[in-house]
C-alpha cells in the first residue's frame, strides 16, 4: 500500500493477512486529502482511495437532565461514539443516532451525583466532557387554589416543573410553572363537590406526590 499525502511525500506498507496496514502520521491539517493505492505482487496497482483528514473534535454533548431511575440521554454529534462516566468511575458507550440523540442505561444514580459524558468521532476526535448533576428529589406537592364551577384554576409549584391536572372525568391538563410558581389551567366546567388532582414534574422527570382541591361551586348565602 502506497499513502500520499499532500505535500506529495509518500510511505509505504505490506498489508497483512487480515488486509490491515497502517503508516505513521506525519501532522496532518483538518481538510488536508490523503490517497491510497494497492499493488499486488504481480505489479497490478489498483485505482486510489482518498480520504479526508478531519482534525476537528465533536463539541462537547448535550445531557438532558438526570433523575436517579430513568435512562439517561442527550444528544451528540451524529455518529460519534458518546462515553458516559458515572461517579463510581465506570462508563457506559453508545454511537449517537443520525438525529444525534443517544440514550444510557441509569445504573441507580443519588441526588447530587456528577456525570460525565464525552464524544468521539469516527476519526478518533474526542471533545471536551459535558457534566450533569443528579436530581432525584421530586418537587413539593403543588398547591391549587380554591376552585368554583368556571373560574381558571391557578396555584404554584416548583418554578420550571409541568404541573398535571387531572379532572373528574379522567382528563388532563398540563401547563409549566412560570419562574414565580405561578401557573393557571382552563376550567372545563366543574360540578360543587368534584375533586381536582395536581402533580408537577421536574425537568429531570421527578414526579410530586399528588395535591387535591374540592370544588365550590355554590355560592354564599
Amino acid at each position: 500500500v502506497t499513502v500520499t499525502f499532500p505535500d506529495g511525500t509518500t510511505a509505504t506498507v505490506v498489508a497483512g493477512t487480515d488486509g490491515s496496514w497502517t503508516v505513521p502520521n506525519p501532522g496532518l491539517n483538518d481538510g488536508d486529502e490523503v490517497k491510497a493505492t494497492a499493488t499486488d505482487p504481480a505489479g497490478n496497482t489498483s485505482p486510489p482511495t482518498t480520504e479526508i483528514v478531519d482534525a476537528i473534535a465533536p463539541a462537547a454533548p448535550e445531557i438532558d437532565p438526570i433523575n436517579g431511575t430513568d435512562p439517561i440521554t442527550g444528544t451528540a454529534e451524529p455518529g460519534s461514539t458518546v462515553t458516559v462516566t458515572f461517579p463510581d468511575g465506570t462508563t457506559a458507550t453508545v454511537v449517537a443516532g443520525t438525529d444525534g440523540s443517544w440514550t444510557v442505561p441509569n445504573p441507580g444514580l443519588e441526588d447530587g451525583d456528577e456525570v460525565k459524558a464525552t464524544a468521539t468521532d469516527p476519526a478518533g476526535n474526542t471533545s471536551p466532557p459535558a457534566t450533569e448533576i443528579v436530581d432525584a428529589i421530586a418537587p413539593a406537592v403543588p398547591e391549587i387554589d380554591p376552585i368554583n364551577g368556571t373560574d381558571p384554576i391557578t396555584g404554584t409549584a416548583e418554578p420550571g416543573s409541568t404541573v398535571t391536572v387531572t379532572f373528574p372525568d379522567g382528563t388532563t391538563a398540563t401547563v409549566v410553572a412560570g419562574t414565580d410558581g405561578s401557573w393557571t389551567v382552563p376550567n372545563p366546567g366543574l360540578e360543587d363537590g368534584d375533586e381536582v388532582k395536581a402533580t408537577a414534574t421536574d425537568p429531570a422527570g421527578n414526579t410530586s406526590p399528588p395535591a387535591t382541591e374540592i370544588v365550590d361551586a355554590i355560592a354564599p348565602a
